[in-house]
C-alpha cells in the first residue's frame, strides 16, 4: 500500500510538472509571430581616423532600435563600432538566417558618404586620407542591397548617416548620400534628403532615430504612414534643417506592429479619458484628420503619458492642458467597454452621448468606419465618407474573416465601436503580380483596382462629373514618398 501511494504521489507530481511546463509554454508564446522577420542593426561611433569625427549617438541609436525591434518580434543581429572585417562577420551571421526570413530590415547609423554617385557605409577603421583609400576601405551600399534584397521578400533599409562630410576633407565635392535605384519589393529611407547633411543630435539619440523609435511601435501604421510621422517629427526636431526621404517599391502593405494585440479595456479607458479633457479631445479631433480612430487615440494617449504604446497602465502625469491625468481603471467586462466606447464616439462625432445630434455633411461616421476598416486591412479605396458598394464589400470581407454574421452593412456607432476595439490585421489581401502568357507584358492585378473601377462606374452613373485623372493608388502602396515626389 505504501508503495502504491508513493507511486501515485510521484505520478501526481510528474503530471503537475507537465501541466506547469505546458502552461509556461503557452504563456511564453501567447502571441507568437506569424512571420520570420530579420533585422541587421549597425551603429558606428568611434572612428580611428582624425578626418572621421566621433559620433556620440550612433551606437546608442543602434542599441535602442535593436531593443525596439526585438519587442516587435524581429530576430535582431546587432553590431556597434564595426571595422571592415566586422561588417563582413556581421553580414555573414545575418546571411545564415536569411533563408527563413520573409522580411529583412537593415539599419545603419554612422558616417556615410557618396563617391562618384555611389553610397558607402564607413567602418571605424576606414582610411579617409584620400578618396581612393576611403572608397577601398568602405562598404558599398549597393553590395548590401544585392546580398539581402529579394523580390520574394520585403526589404527595408534605414540610413541615419552622413552626419558630416568627411569626403569633403578628402577632396570630394558631393555632400550627403546619393539617390539610389532600389530593387523590387524594397523600401529605403534616408535620415535627410539626398545631398544634405544630418545632425548627430544633442541628446542620447539622433533626431531621425528618435522619431523612428517614437513611431515604429504605434499600432495600425503602415511603413509609409509611419514615415510621414517620422519625417514631420524629424523636421520639427531639427527646425527644418533635416527632412527624411524615402523610396518604395513594395508590393504589399507592411506593419511593424501587425502581431500586437491591444487590451480593449485599456483602449476604452483611454478614449474616455481623452474625451474628458477638452485639450486632449481637441488634439484627438486634429489627429483624426490624418489617422484612424484607434491610432489617433494611441497617439494622443501617448502624448498625455496616460497609456504607454502597448496599452498598459502607467503612472498619472500632467496633461497638455496642465490638469492631472488620473490612472486608468478599466471597465469590468467587454460589454462595458463596448457601451462606453459607443457613448464616447457619439459624443465625439455628433456632439451628444445619446447620438441624437446631426451627423455633419462630411459623413464623419462613415468616414471613421472606413478608416478603421482600412487599418484592419479590409478597405482599399479612398476614405471619403461615401458609403457605397466598395465600403459594403469591405465590411462583408471583415465579417467573413472574423467568422461572424453580418448584422448590418450600414455604418453604425456600434460597428465603429467594435472596429475600434479590434487590433491586428483581419483582412490580408496583398497586391499580387501575375504574369501574362506573353512574357513581354505584365500586369499588376489587385482586388482594389477592380473594386475601384466598379465604384467609379457606379458613381459616374449617379451624376455627371467633369473629367479627371485616374484615382491615385492606395497610400500604403506608394511608388515612393519624399519631398518633391518620387526620386
Amino acid at each position: 500500500m505504501t508503495y502504491q501511494r508513493s507511486t501515485f504521489a510521484l505520478l501526481a507530481v510528474l503530471l503537475l510538472m507537465m501541466l506547469s511546463s505546458a502552461r509556461a509554454a503557452v504563456e511564453g508564446n501567447a502571441a507568437p509571430p506569424h512571420h520570420n522577420r530579420l533585422a541587421i542593426v549597425i551603429g558606428n561611433s568611434s572612428y580611428h581616423n582624425d578626418r572621421l569625427p566621433h559620433l556620440a549617438n550612433a551606437s546608442n541609436d543602434a542599441i535602442v532600435l535593436s531593443e525596439t525591434l526585438k519587442r516587435l518580434h524581429f530576430d535582431v543581429v546587432t553590431g556597434t563600432d564595426l571595422s571592415y572585417a566586422g561588417f563582413d562577420e556581421l553580414f555573414a551571421d545575418a546571411a545564415a538566417k536569411l533563408s527563413k526570413a520573409d522580411a529583412v530590415l537593415i539599419f545603419y547609423a554612422g558616417h556615410g558618404v557618396q563617391i562618384q554617385g555611389e553610397n558607402y557605409l564607413v567602418p571605424t577603421d576606414a582610411n579617409a586620407e584620400s578618396i581612393d583609400k576611403l572608397q577601398a576601405s568602405s562598404v558599398k551600399l549597393n553590395d548590401i542591397m544585392t546580398k539581402f534584397a529579394s523580390r520574394d521578400r520585403q526589404t527595408f533599409i534605414f540610413l541615419d548617416a552622413c552626419r558630416n562630410n568627411p569626403v569633403a576633407a578628402a577632396g570630394a565635392q558631393s555632400a550627403g548620400l546619393a539617390q539610389v535605384d532600389i530593387g523590387e519589393n524594397s523600401f529605403i529611407a534616408f535620415a535627410t534628403q539626398p545631398g544634405n547633411i544630418t545632425v548627430d543630435g544633442g541628446g542620447q539619440n539622433s533626431p531621425f532615430t528618435t522619431a523612428l523609435v517614437h513611431n515604429i511601435e504605434i499600432p495600425g501604421l503602415s511603413v509609409s504612414d509611419m514615415m510621414i510621422r517620422v519625417r514631420n517629427e524629424t523636421e520639427a526636431l531639427t527646425v527644418g534643417r533635416q527632412v527624411p526621404w524615402d523610396q518604395s517599391n513594395l508590393r504589399e502593405q507592411f506593419y511593424f506592429t501587425e502581431e500586437q494585440t491591444l487590451d480593449p479595456a485599456q483602449l476604452s479607458a483611454s478614449l474616455s479619458q481623452i474625451l474628458s479633457d477638452p485639450a486632449a479631445k481637441q488634439k484627438l479631433v486634429q489627429e483624426l484628420a490624418s489617422y484612424d480612430l484607434q491610432t489617433a487615440v494611441l497617439i494622443v494617449g501617448q502624448t498625455l503619458r496616460s497609456v504607454d504604446i502597448s496599452g498598459q497602465q502607467v503612472e498619472a502625469s500632467p496633461s497638455a492642458s496642465g490638469t492631472k491625468v488620473a490612472s486608468l481603471s478599466p471597465p469590468s467586462n467587454i460589454a462595458d467597454d463596448r457601451q462606453n466606447v459607443v457613448s464616447g464616439l457619439k459624443t465625439l462625432i455628433v456632439g451628444t452621448p445619446d447620438g441624437q445630434g446631426q451627423v455633419d455633411k462630411d459623413n464623419s461616421l462613415a468616414r471613421n468606419v472606413q478608416t478603421e476598416l482600412r487599418r484592419l486591412g479590409c478597405y482599399r479605396l479612398d476614405v471619403d465618407g461615401d458609403w457605397g458598394s466598395g465600403s459594403v464589400r469591405a465590411l462583408t470581407d471583415y465579417y467573413r474573416n472574423r467568422k461572424q454574421p453580418a448584422v448590418s452593412t450600414d455604418p453604425t456607432f456600434e460597428l465603429l465601436s467594435d472596429l475600434f476595439l479590434q487590433s491586428g490585421r483581419v483582412c490580408r489581401q496583398p497586391v499580387i503580380v501575375k504574369k501574362n502568357k506573353d512574357p513581354a507584358r505584365t500586369k499588376l492585378v489587385s482586388d482594389e483596382s477592380t473594386s475601384s473601377g466598379n465604384r467609379s462606374k457606379a458613381q459616374s452613373a449617379k451624376k455627371p462629373r467633369a473629367s479627371r485623372a485616374p484615382a491615385a493608388p492606395p497610400p500604403d502602396i506608394s511608388g515612393g514618398i519624399g519631398i518633391g515626389g518620387v526620386f
